[in-house]
This record gives structure tokens, C-alpha cells and sequence, in this order.
């Protein structure tokens, strides 16, 4: 005999959710609320049964009677976004995202919503959503480079926009074209250039085309406000765009006076860096500190002095005595990368096994130090990594190396900005760690094994580092995705920075004529693409080995390591290795990986990242 107590059904049907038979659950979940129709939470209840029913609609309308009876009901917003992302209309899960978090502002959903609107990309005009974003903009504790192409599409939606993007590209790759019409006064494009690199190969033609402009014919009438976020968009790519022999003339001549108006300070910075040039550099410190021009003169004058004060007292652990890594640390003094502005300031700190476990169940967690986890992070470059690292996990202390210095010091610069206190910096080669008594429950290695002259050599001086079942992170260049850019991959022989920097010019500049259907324009695509120390890393590296599956699985095996976790790009990758291979729920064998990427070569287009265990 069924029960009839309310209290007693509910309680079966949260059992039935428990078995799985969420169905069920929905009926009588159904029942209690229509005998209570004023209770907001049943509706909510009745909402998540459906969609764990795959009821979608059914449950997108159980949340909206749920928040009916109570606006700002957070849990039923934020239900209600999740179901509306199920069902493709993400736009909707933004707004509903949005507005749990502003009713529940530290249970978690900014995260969730950011997640959602950086997914977007938007064919015709939003105001409204172009409204959101914008303010976005004004926070310091996101991600602002995770939303730039988001925020460009929102621009870009404009259809007068897209023609002038469409007029750019076409002058680029046809020297001889017709100049584009000139770039817009937007809010949010200004803000995009100011706090973001911006990756859209049409993009950078039109602000290539409107640095031309300015130099030729516009810097007259042309307003510090107006040419700022242009210089500060200049200056992130680190003047990587095309430059025509006029144009180097005449930045020539504009260099060799001994004074400039503040216009002409700005148009100095969209061609070279202002703190080299005098003339600039004085016009600017004279200029007011808000705004966009003031930020000209911190990035360019006021940041670089503060990284080589904090970079020249940071310990040097280790000799860099190994001529390729004396090779990967002059590479990386003249091109510190990346050079980030944002990063995600809404991780919630967890313990290391409540960040891990879930996404990898085959990690074991005994001998690690949970409660206060000492972490190595080999080869941290300019922080944004290691700097993510002390923010996620709770109790950490982090120790981050280095080659270079000058990177060293971009990273101590911001970790200090945003008040990360739990990471300390060090100069040292990995080859050299070896000496170091410290050994650590974590470490972490992303993108640097790859680049050393002997790979399994650094590997195995890393391994001597780990506790007994300590966990390493590790990120490797795929053999197989890389094959797209070979063609376009080379050695940079020149030693000067003017010099390496203008081949890199040169090298960008042919890649960006390339028939739009070559493999190899996927590399537009890629953020790095957009910087020249991005670009030099990417495809100009001074040391690149490449790897796949079976070598990762031998080198594993011979450094007693287990696969104890694979990150995929996409939560799309991952269930597709499910659906192929079933019977082996925690993906972690390379010979499968092996093979679900020979089928789809792009899978890991940036790098493969994986966790081992001792």
C-alpha cells in the first residue's frame, strides 16, 4: 500500500531519484505539488526530477512556476539556466545565471555563468547582453580574456562593424586594396583592446589599418581618449602587426624629434614601445593617470620597473649551466609569455581531493599532505598557471620556477596585484632541482618538458622531487595535432630583439595571406597567434619535441608513473572516449587515447595534459 503523508512520499520519491528512476520520482513529486501549489520548493523539486527524466521543457516550466511563487528563488534560477543550456539557448542561461548570482552572490553560479557566456558568440545585435558584458569589463576577478571573443562577437554584430572587418581583411591580404573605413567608437571594443589580446585575424587587419590611418592622416584631430586603447591593444600584441616600409619611414621621423605632443606620444605607441623613446616617455609621464592613457604610460614605464626590481631579488636555486636551456631562457627575456592581464578570480578554494577526485576517480590521495599540500610548479613562465594553482587548492604553499628572470618578475608583479600570498618565486633550471631536499605532494610541469634538450631527462629529475604517490601534472606538444602548423614552423636565426621581432613580422604577415581552406589557417584560431612573443613560442620556439600516446605510455612505464587522469578541451571529447571504450570508465589508457586521436587529429590541438601518480 502506497503512503499517502506527504513527508513519506517525498521520502520515496527521493529515493527513486537515488535509484535512478527519476521518472517515477517525477510523478509523485507532481502529486505533492499540485495538492501544495503555493510552495515554490516542490516546483523546483518537480523541475529537477523532469530533467534528470530528460523531460527538458517539462522542467524548464516547473522552475518558472517555482519562481513565479518566489522571484529570486537562486536555485531554481540557476536550475532554470542549466535546462535552457541543455536546450540551446544559451543567451536565456546567461540571464538566469546572472540572476542567481546577484540573489546568491556566494553560493558559486558567477562561475557557472561566465562558463556559459564565454561559449557564446553572437550573430545579430543584443544591447542588452552588449550592456552586460560591458560592465563585466569593470571587474578585476574574472577572466577577461575567456570572455574577449564573446565580446567581440557581440561587436562584431553590428553589421556596418563586420562590413568594415570584411573591407580590412580584403586590404591586408591585397596590398593594393582600398584603405577600410575607420575603426569604431565602441565602449566595448575599447575595453576588449585595453584588457584583452584579441584573436581575429579581421580584426587585427582594421587595426592595422587604422594605425596607418592615424599615422598618415589622422593624428591631428584625433583624441588621446580615441587613439589610447588602440596603443595599449599595440602594445599587448607587442607590435606584431604588419608594417609597411612607408610606415617604418615615417615612425623614423617622428622618433628623431626631441619633443612630442601627447597625440604623438600615443602614435609612437602603436608602433614601438613609448618607455624606449624620450620624447614619449616624457609627454606621457606629464599625462593624467586615469584612464586609458595613464594605463599607456603604467604598462609601458611604471610595470616593467616594478618586475626587474622584484625579478633581481628573487633566489636563484640553480646554475643554468645545459646550453639549451641557456638558449629557452634568452628566448623568454626578450619574449616573456604570455603576457596575461585577468585571470579567474572565482575559483572557490577546495581541498586538493575535492578538486580532483570527482574528475578523476583512479587518483588515490593516501601519503598527500590534503590538508596543506606542498606544491612545485617547473617552469611557471610569467605566473598565470602557478598563480591559479595557490587560488584553487586550500592550505597550499607553491614554489614556482623559472629560467627567466624577466618572466619571473611579470609573475611576482602579479601575484602580488592580486594578493596571493601563498607562492613564492624562484630562478632555476629544471635540470638542477635534483639538489633540492624539498620533496612535494604535487607537481606541476605544463608546457616546458617539451622544450628541453633531453624531455625524460627533466622528468625524471622531476619524479625524484615527488613524495611517495605524490600527483603530477604534466602538459606535452601532440605530434599528431602539430603536423598542421609544421609548414609554417621555423628557427628564428637572428639574435637581436629588433630583428627577431621584425622576422616574426615578416613570418605572421605570409601566414595571414594564406587561402583561407589550408590546414594550416586554423593557427589563426589560436590566441597565441596575436602577440609576437605568443607567435614565437607557438611556432618559432628555440627546442620543440613533439609526443603521442605510446611515447607518453613509455616514458610513464619507465619513470613509475600511472595515467591517472587525461583533460580533454571539451566535455565532448571525453564522452565521446566513453562511448567508444566503455569498459574502461577512467580513461586513462594511451593506447586508446592513441586511437580516438588518430580518428580525430585536432582533439589535442594545444597540448596534451594529463596526471600521473607515483
Amino acid at each position: 500500500m502506497r503512503p499517502t503523508d506527504p513527508m513519506l512520499r517525498l521520502r520515496e520519491a527521493s529515493a527513486l531519484m537515488r535509484q535512478g528512476r527519476a521518472n517515477e520520482a517525477a510523478g509523485i513529486f507532481a502529486e505533492i505539488a499540485r495538492a501544495n501549489p503555493r510552495q515554490p520548493e516542490l516546483q523546483n523539486n518537480l523541475g529537477v526530477a523532469m530533467k534528470a527524466a530528460g523531460r527538458l521543457k517539462e522542467a524548464a516550466q516547473a522552475y518558472r512556476r517555482a519562481l513565479k511563487l518566489a522571484p529570486g528563488y537562486a536555485v531554481a534560477e540557476a536550475n532554470l539556466a542549466r535546462v535552457l543550456l541543455a536546450l540551446g539557448d544559451g543567451a536565456a542561461a546567461v540571464w538566469h545565471f546572472e540572476s542567481a548570482d546577484w540573489h546568491a552572490p556566494d553560493a558559486g553560479y558567477l562561475a557557472e555563468f561566465l562558463d556559459v557566456l564565454a561559449g557564446l558568440r553572437f550573430a545579430s545585435p543584443d544591447p542588452k547582453m552588449k550592456a552586460l558584458v560591458t560592465g563585466l569589463f569593470a571587474r578585476r576577478d574574472i577572466d577577461l580574456q575567456r570572455l574577449a571573443p564573446a565580446a567581440l562577437s557581440l561587436v562584431l554584430a553590428n553589421r556596418s562593424y563586420a562590413r568594415g572587418a570584411d573591407a580590412a581583411w580584403r586590404w591586408l591580404r591585397d596590398e593594393k586594396g582600398a584603405m577600410p573605413p575607420p575603426l569604431p567608437d565602441d565602449p566595448l571594443l575599447d575595453l576588449l583592446l585595453a584588457w584583452t589580446t584579441l584573436p581575429d585575424p579581421k580584426l587585427e587587419a582594421w587595426m592595422t589599418a587604422e594605425r596607418r590611418r592615424l599615422l598618415f592622416e589622422g593624428v591631428r584631430t584625433a583624441t588621446a581618449d580615441r587613439l589610447a586603447p588602440l596603443a595599449l591593444q599595440a602594445m599587448t600584441a607587442e607590435f606584431a602587426w604588419m608594417e609597411r616600409p612607408d610606415e617604418t619611414a615615417a615612425v623614423a621621423a617622428l622618433l628623431s624629434r626631441d619633443a612630442l605632443s601627447l597625440q604623438e606620444a600615443l602614435l609612437v605607441a602603436l608602433y614601438r614601445d613609448p618607455a624606449t623613446v624620450p620624447a614619449a616617455a616624457a609627454v606621457l609621464a606629464a599625462a593624467p593617470a586615469e584612464g586609458a592613457v595613464g594605463l599607456v604610460l603604467r604598462r609601458a614605464v611604471a610595470e616593467p620597473e616594478e618586475e626587474n626590481a622584484l625579478a633581481a631579488a628573487l633566489p636563484a636555486l640553480t646554475a643554468i649551466a645545459d646550453a639549451t636551456s641557456e638558449k629557452v631562457r634568452d628566448q623568454y627575456e626578450i619574449h616573456p609569455y604570455p603576457r596575461w592581464r585577468s585571470v579567474d578570480g572565482q575559483i572557490r578554494r577546495k581541498p586538493l581531493d575535492a578538486h580532483l577526485r570527482e574528475r578523476f576517480p583512479a587518483m588515490r590521495f593516501d601519503g598527500i599532505d590534503l590538508a596543506g599540500p606542498k606544491i612545485l610548479v617547473a617552469g611557471c613562465g610569467t605566473g598565470r598557471h602557478a598563480i591559479q594553482t595557490a587560488s584553487r587548492y586550500e592550505g597550499a604553499t607553491v614554489t614556482a620556477v623559472d629560467l627567466s628572470r624577466r618572466s619571473l618578475g611579470y609573475a611576482a608583479r602579479m601575484a602580488a596585484e592580486l594578493g596571493r600570498d601563498n607562492i613564492s618565486f624562484a630562478q632555476a633550471d629544471i635540470l638542477g632541482l635534483g639538489i633540492l631536499e624539498e620533496r612535494f605532494d604535487v607537481i606541476e610541469c605544463s608546457g616546458v618538458l617539451h622544450h628541453m634538450a633531453d624531455p625524460k631527462a627533466g622528468w625524471q629529475v622531476l619524479r625524484g622531487l615527488l613524495k611517495p604517490s605524490g600527483l603530477m601534472r604534466v602538459a606535452l606538444y601532440s605530434d599528431i595535432a602539430r603536423a598542421r602548423f609544421a609548414k609554417l614552423q621555423a628557427e628564428i636565426a637572428a639574435e637581436d630583439s629588433q630583428e627577431i621581432g621584425r622576422e616574426i613580422r615578416l613570418r605572421r604577415n605570409a601566414i595571414l595571406k594564406l587561402a583561407e581552406d589550408d590546414p594550416a589557417a586554423m593557427v589563426w584560431r589560436t590566441g597565441d597567434f596575436y602577440s609576437l612573443s605568443g607567435c614565437r613560442d607557438l611556432l618559432y620556439h628555440r627546442r620543440e619535441v613533439r609526443y603521442g600516446w605510446p611515447e607518453i605510455g613509455e616514458a610513464l612505464g619507465a619513470l613509475e608513473l600511472k595515467l591517472v587522469g587525461v583533460e580533454t578541451p571539451s566535455a565532448a571529447l571525453r564522452a565521446l572516449y566513453r562511448e567508444r571504450f566503455p569498459d574502461e570508465p577512467a580513461a586513462t589508457s594511451p593506447a586508446n587515447w592513441d586511437a580516438l586521436e588518430r580518428e580525430f587529429p585536432d582533439s589535442f590541438l594545444a597540448m596534451y595534459q594529463f596526471w600521473c601518480q607515483a
